[in-house]
């Protein structure tokens, strides 16, 4: 899996999806984001079940991360929540393939209405996510929530 932000945002979904890892999440720069995740996955990496190399953006240079599991760690989940494994993989896919704009924006609407019970999500998410939020990420983003079954999109709460 490639970059942090996607990692958090796809174990929260999958969270609000019925996965019931046990992380606590808290609201950070980049919406949903869970400490204690960080912390697993370093321990994953100490332990040899995670890699985690490093590329560059050509665009800009900036640093990502890319997770692999390694040989040692098992590739089929030992516990899946709520979640039926089938039902886990197509989600992780479909996460997987989002653009990472999009899955911030989806975790973070959730996060709008389900954690802090906000009404106008929409005028909240634009507010703190500012030019993350045009060109039609915002719409994509609400166009996933309805496709996995999650808050706000399945609220009707649409504008």
């Amino acid at each position: 899996m490639v970059g942090r932000v996607r990692f958090q945002k796809v174990a929260f979904l999958l969270d609000k999806l019925g996965l019931n890892s046990g992380f606590e999440y808290n609201y950070g720069n980049y919406g949903p984001f869970s400490h204690d995740l960080d912390n697993a996955v370093a321990d994953a990496e100490a332990f040899g079940l995670v890699e985690e190399t490093f590329d560059r953006r050509p665009i800009d240079g900036a640093r990502y991360s890319i997770f692999e599991l390694t040989a040692d760690a098992s590739r089929s989940p030992s516990n899946t929540g709520q979640l039926d494994v089938t039902v886990l993989e197509r989600h992780l896919q479909t996460f997987v393939e989002a653009d990472v704009t999009v899955l911030e924006l989806a975790a973070t609407a959730n996060w709008l209405v389900e954690e802090e019970k906000v009404t106008d999500w929409r005028d909240e998410l634009r507010l703190r996510k500012g030019l993350k939020a045009k060109g039609g990420r915002l719409d994509r983003a609400e166009a996933l929530l309805r496709e996995v079954g999650l808050p706000p999109a399945t609220a009707g709460a649409s504008a």
